[in-house]
C-alpha cells in the first residue's frame, strides 16, 4: 500500500528538493503538495489492496473481526507512512544525521521493546502488528518536530511542483507497480519448477539481506542527498564515480567474507541451514548485484532521472523467460542465478538513465553559461 501511495512521489521530492533545501518557503510547498498527492494516491492504494489483504487473511483462517482489527492497525500505520516517507527527505537533505539517527533508534528501539513486552505477555499477529503502527506514530509525531525549524509547514499547495512531481510519478509508477508483483511471481515460478523446500531455504538465505540494510541505510541517508543537492555537472562525475567505486569495494569485501566465513554467516540462521555452505557464495552473489542495481536506480531516482524506467518491465520479463529454458531453478544455486542474471538488464538502463541524465545536466549547464554571456553583453 505504501508503495502504491508514493508512486514516485519521495523520489520527485528529493530531486526538486535538491534544488531549493535552501529556502524554507518554497521547501514547504514541496512537501505540503507531496503529502496532499501521497493521501490521494493512498486512497487507490487502499481501495485495491485491502480487499485482498482481507480476503488473503479470512482464507488462512483469521476471523473477520480479527482480520478487521489487523487492516485498522496496518491502515493506521499507512497514514503515518505516507507524512514520514515526505518529510524524511528534509533532515536528508540538510544532512542533519543526529536527528536521523533519533529517528531511526526511536523506532527500532520502541518496537522491539513492544513486541519485547508482547512476548513476556502474549505475543499474536495483532500485537506485533500495532507494535509497527506505535513506533511508527512516536517517529512520524517526532519527525513533525524536527521539520519545523527547517521548513514553513504551512507553506501554500504549490501547482508548479505538483506538475513536476506527477511528470516523474508517471515516469515511476508503472515500475512500482511492477515492483508489488515481482517478488510474488518469482515465488510462484519457484513452486513451478522448484519446490517448498527451496522456497523456504529462500526465504532463510534471504536474512542474510540485514547486511545490505546498514549498507542501505547510509546511502540513503548520507551519500544520496548530498548528490541529489549537487547542482555542478563536473561535481556530479566527481560524486557518481566515488560512489560506484567504494560501492563495488564494499560489495567485493563482503563476497570476500562469505568465501572465507560460510559456516560463521550461517550461524545466523540456525542448524537447520548448515548444510548450505556452497550456496551462501552464491546468494550473496545474487544480493550484492541486486543491491548494486537497487543503489544504481536509488541514484537516478535522487536526481528524478527515471524517463525510461518502464524499460525494466518488458527487459526483465524477457531475461527471466529466457532464464527459465536453459537454468535449472530446482536447487537453491539455480534459483540465486535465476535472480542475479535477471537484474543484468536492469542495471544497463540503470546506466543508460544515468548517462542521459548527465547529458542534460550539461546541457543546462552550457545554457546558463550563454544567458550569463548574453547578459553580460546586455
Amino acid at each position: 500500500m505504501n508503495i502504491l501511495a508514493d508512486t514516485g512521489i519521495s523520489s520527485a521530492v528529493s530531486a526538486i528538493g535538491g534544488r531549493l533545501w535552501q529556502d524554507p518557503y518554497r521547501f514547504g510547498q514541496l512537501i505540503n503538495t507531496a503529502i496532499q498527492l501521497r493521501q490521494y494516491f493512498s486512497i487507490i492504494s487502499v481501495v485495491v489492496v485491502a480487499p485482498i489483504l482481507f480476503l488473503m487473511l479470512l482464507h488462512n483462517g483469521a476471523s473477520i473481526s480479527y482480520t478487521l482489527l489487523l487492516i485498522a492497525g496496518i491502515l493506521i500505520e499507512l497514514y503515518f507512512y505516507l507524512t514520514i516517507g515526505v518529510l524524511i527527505v528534509v533532515p536528508r537533505l540538510q544532512s542533519q544525521i543526529s536527528q536521523l539517527q533519533r529517528l531511526d533508534l526511536l523506532f527500532s528501539g520502541s518496537r522491539i521493546l513492544l513486541i519485547i513486552g508482547g512476548t513476556l505477555t502474549f505475543l499474536n499477529a495483532a500485537i506485533a502488528a500495532f507494535a509497527s503502527t506505535i513506533a511508527s506514530g512516536l517517529q512520524n509525531s517526532m519527525l513533525r518536530y524536527f521539520v519545523k525549524s527547517s521548513i514553513n509547514i504551512k507553506a501554500s499547495i504549490n501547482q508548479e511542483y505538483k506538475f513536476e512531481i506527477l511528470k516523474i510519478v508517471k515516469a515511476q509508477a508503472p515500475t512500482n507497480i511492477f515492483y508489488c508483483l515481482q517478488g510474488q511471481i518469482t515465488v510462484w515460478l519457484i513452486s513451478i519448477f522448484g519446490n517448498t523446500q527451496n522456497i523456504a531455504e529462500v526465504g532463510a538465505l534471504g536474512r542474510l539481506g540485514v547486511i545490505f540494510s546498514v549498507v542501505s541505510s547510509v546511502m540513503i541517508g548520507i551519500i544520496l542527498p548530498s548528490f541529489s543537492r549537487c547542482q555542478s555537472f563536473k561535481l556530479l562525475i566527481k560524486k557518481y564515480c566515488q560512489i560506484l567505486f567504494f560501492y563495488t569495494i564494499l560489495c567485493l569485501l563482503i563476497l570476500l567474507i562469505s568465501i572465507l566465513f560460510p559456516e560463521q554467516i550461517l550461524w545466523i540462521l540456525g542448524t537447520k541451514y548448515s548444510h548450505l555452505k556452497r550456496e551462501v557464495f552464491y546468494f550473496i552473489l545474487a544480493s550484492l548485484t541486486q543491491s548494486i542495481t537497487g543503489m544504481l536506480w536509488s541514484i537516478n531516482a535522487s536526481k528524478g532521472w527515471i524517463e525510461e524506467s518502464w524499460l525494466f518491465i518488458p527487459t526483465i520479463i524477457g531475461t527471466q523467460i529466457v532464464l527459465l529454458l536453459f537454468l535449472d531453478i530446482s536447487n537453491i544455486i539455480g534459483i540465486t542465478l535465476f535472480s542475479m542474471l535477471s537484474l543484468i538488464p536492469a542495471s544497463c538502463i540503470n546506466f543508460y538513465m544515468t548517462y542521459k541524465g548527465l547529458s542534460q545536466e550539461i546541457t543546462k549547464e552550457r545554457n546558463k553559461i550563454y544567458q550569463k554571456g548574453l547578459n553580460i553583453n546586455d
